[in-house]
């Protein structure tokens, strides 16, 4: 079972859970919403593991949205 999931982070922990994402293989995009200085990463379909291990790395910056 795959779903959507976000979480906001700062720009300064942004760029360290990047690199933690880009040895993840777990395929995500990077948004900045109109009026926001927080940084949405957005990840289109995660398995229930991935969702754990992103839980972990983001701790409680969930976006509340799922589709």
């Amino acid at each position: 079972m795959e779903q959507y999931a976000e979480f906001f982070t700062t720009w300064r922990e942004a760029a360290s859970i990047r690199k933690k994402m880009n040895s993840s293989n777990i395929p995500y995009s990077l948004r900045q919403l109109p009026g926001k200085s927080n940084l949405l990463f957005v990840f289109p379909k995660v398995s229930i593991s991935q969702y754990v291990y992103l839980h972990i790395i983001f701790g409680t910056k969930a976006g509340g949205a799922k589709r």
